[in-house]
């Protein structure tokens, strides 16, 4: 079964310090380490990588100016929409509806890069698109925050009958019991497995 590693919001807005207000969360350095394991993993095992990355517009209903709980953040073209410095990201492919209806995962580049507007990297993106295009039907999700939009993008890829696997120790959210309870609900729900990054292996 084809595989592939979601990074979400893996963005400076969220995981690098000093870019949007309120909006970093501290506990990404617990999970540094085990982030970039999972991407040499994801490397070294072919298994394609494509990072998840809020990319806000004005008008985006999450905002609170359009009656959304958040503040503006990540937009679209700013610094704090890019990945985090502490990544590798060079050379990737940003996906659109054009290169997305393709199978354009091959050997030389395996790093891709779907922008999204709200919590679910499926909801108005071509992620599915992509994923079904290159027969992928099992994912890795690992990122920003557990409780929003990786339980949100795990929703939807049970929904859509993917094989969801969680890295609980690759995922982060602004306190534990937040954490561990987004956990223990997209095992029960969405039969995730849950696994670990150990030793640069997934346990």
């Amino acid at each position: 079964m084809k595989k592939a590693l979601l990074l979400v919001d893996l963005i400076k807005g969220f995981g690098q310090e000093g870019y949007d207000k309120n909006m970093y969360c501290q506990n990404v350095e617990k999970i540094k380490k085990n982030i970039q394991e999972l991407a040499e993993y994801a490397n070294k095992n072919s298994i394609p990588t494509i990072y998840c990355c809020d990319s806000h517009q004005s008008n985006d209903p999450e905002l609170k100016k359009n009656g959304g709980p958040w503040e503006e953040h990540c937009m679209k073209g700013t610094e704090s929409s890019k990945i985090v410095d502490w990544l590798p990201s060079s050379g990737l492919l940003t996906l659109n509806g054009t290169n997305s209806n393709k199978k354009v995962i091959n050997n030389d580049k395996n790093v891709f890069r779907v922008d999204k507007r709200t919590y679910s990297r499926f909801y108005n993106t071509v992620l599915d698109n992509f994923l079904r295009n290159n027969n992928i039907k099992e994912v890795y999700i690992a990122g920003l925050v557990t409780s929003i939009c990786v339980q949100h993008t795990a929703a939807d890829a049970f929904f859509r009958g993917y094989k969801v696997n969680i890295v609980e120790n690759g995922c982060a959210d602004i306190n534990t019991e937040k954490h561990e309870n987004s956990i223990e609900y997209m095992k029960n729900n969405y039969s995730a497995n849950i696994l670990r990054m150990n030793k640069n292996q997934l346990e």
